[in-house]
Formats: C-alpha cells, structure tokens, sequence
C-alpha cells in the first residue's frame, strides 16, 4: 500500500507567472536598446570636434543688442 506524503504540489499563482514573464520583457528590451546604442555609437563619426568659445565671442551677442 501506497504512503501519501504531507507535502503538496502547488502550481505557481499565475500572477507570479505574469509577473515574471512581464520582468523577462523588461530586462529583453532594455538588452535590445544597449545593443542598439552601443552599435550606434560605434560607428559615429569621430573627425566632429566641439566648439569651444570664448567668453568675448559669447558676450558679443549681448552687447550689440
């Protein structure tokens, strides 16, 4: 004769089954876009170089007003 055991099996709430598909998504698409922006970046020009003014050429424009 078969003994039964005081422990038993429950399924998963299916809350926390949304909850984990939902978190799966997130963590996905946030992979997604740093790939996306890693190869964007990548293969941004790099001969562009900044603009740095100086303070004479930035208060010019507000002394001819």
């Amino acid at each position: 004769m078969a003994t039964k055991t005081g422990v038993a099996v429950q399924g998963r709430h299916p809350l926390t089954i949304a909850t984990g598909f939902l978190g799966a998504f997130v963590v996905a698409s946030l992979g997604v876009q740093l790939i996306r922006s890693a190869s964007i970046s990548a293969s941004a020009p790099v001969s562009v170089q900044p603009v740095i003014a100086g303070q004479a050429a930035m208060w010019q424009v507000l002394g001819e007003r």
